[in-house]
């Protein structure tokens, strides 16, 4: 049996997300901070709020984008597994050559155990992937998931939907607003930035299963697009009232507030309407797990960052501010691509593979689903 294309304005949608999520990190790990204030850096405090903004808007439709082919398919443990290898085997590749190899004097706050013991001890892997870690739940929460999503009718995944986006979504969003309320935190309502990952698989699910003329309308989904990120930019504006207006900004966008659902809905329904194939494309998008990986890594980020780009040196200029982060996240963006082609794609994925196969085989003997 031929295999079918996969449909390339996925593809598409999943590299423009992965781009949003490299110039986001641009902005939260750049040395542009607005819990600093300073009144010269005003206009670039706006781009900075709206960067914030778009890297969490890559992250849901980054997301979503995997939940849509998942939520009617059968489990099988060859996807945790090969990404839990993957991400390991980057973070050490990572870790070891930059320790043991280059060794730059600004990571040596980092680099705080000597031998054995700091090769292992950050358990369980030296370098953080808060968001792997929230994927790898998904994957094996998505038997349970997809159960759901098959016994729901339309006006009840809406119901689930609104629930979830009530208290993971809205009343986070409040309580960043209004803040100060005693002995009670956004995580009373379940909030995680891995567990809202379950909301977004929902969202996916219904634009799949129950996508009505409206939704299905690309030429209305690319118009609420644009709505939604225009108004997003006006609220950032706010930005320009101050340091207390700024800070609130940049902890809203750095939630999965409002407008960053409303908007990577209405985005997605557009790409899910739109049909086309490109090889080119899609051999791209398939790197852009591991530009992540590569990119967003603890000790290439401070790197990148915070030691060879400074964000705060040119924020006395909006249009220089964003022009870096158009710029030198680019450049990120394609070392990172090109990276993963080398290493993952020609070295490692072979073996990768071959290894997620014998333990998918091995626990699947173990532990019936």
């Amino acid at each position: 049996m031929m295999k079918s294309k996969r449909n390339s304005s996925f593809e598409l949608l999943r590299i423009l997300s992965m781009f949003a999520i490299v110039i986001h990190h641009f902005a939260i790990h750049g040395t542009l901070n607005p819990s600093f204030y300073d009144k010269s850096f005003a206009n670039s405090y706006v781009v900075y709020d709206y960067l914030i903004f778009l890297g969490r808007l890559g992250v849901v439709l980054f997301v979503m984008i995997g939940a849509y082919f998942l939520c009617d398919k059968e489990f099988n443990f060859k996807r945790p597994i090969n990404l839990i290898l993957t991400t390991c085997m980057y973070s050490y590749l990572i870790y070891f050559v930059l320790r043991h190899i280059i060794h730059p004097r600004s990571l040596n706050i980092l680099f705080n155990n000597e031998g054995l013991k700091a090769f292992w001890s950050p358990f369980p892997l030296p370098s953080g992937y808060w968001f792997v870690g929230g994927y790898v739940v998904l994957l094996f929460l998505m038997p349970m998931l997809n159960s759901t999503i098959k016994s729901l009718n339309k006006q009840q995944l809406q119901f689930l939907i609104f629930i979830l986006s009530v208290f993971w979504v809205l009343i986070p969003t409040l309580m960043q607003i209004l803040p100060g309320k005693p002995d009670m935190a956004i995580d009373d309502f379940g909030y995680s930035h891995g567990i809202i990952f379950i909301l977004f698989y929902f969202m996916a699910a219904y634009l799949k299963k129950y996508s009505g003329s409206f939704l299905n309308d690309a030429k209305k989904m690319g118009i609420m697009s644009l709505l939604c990120l225009a108004a997003t930019l006006v609220i950032c504006l706010l930005a320009l009232r101050g340091s207390q207006a700024s800070v609130m900004l940049a902890g809203v966008n750095a939630l999965y507030n409002p407008f960053t659902i409303l908007t990577a809905f209405y985005i997605f329904a557009f790409f899910k309407n739109l049909s086309f194939y490109n090889g080119f494309i899609n051999y791209i998008a398939g790197s852009m797990f591991g530009v992540y990986l590569i990119s967003d890594n603890t000790f290439i980020r401070t790197l990148i960052w915070q030691t060879f780009i400074s964000s705060k040196d040119v924020a006395a200029s909006w249009l220089n501010y964003l022009g870096e982060a158009l710029g030198y996240s680019l450049v990120i963006f394609l070392a990172s691509l090109l990276l993963d082609i080398l290493v993952r794609k020609m070295v490692f994925e072979k073996p990768i593979n071959k290894v997620t196969s014998f333990l998918n085989e091995k626990i699947s003997k173990i532990i019936k689903y």
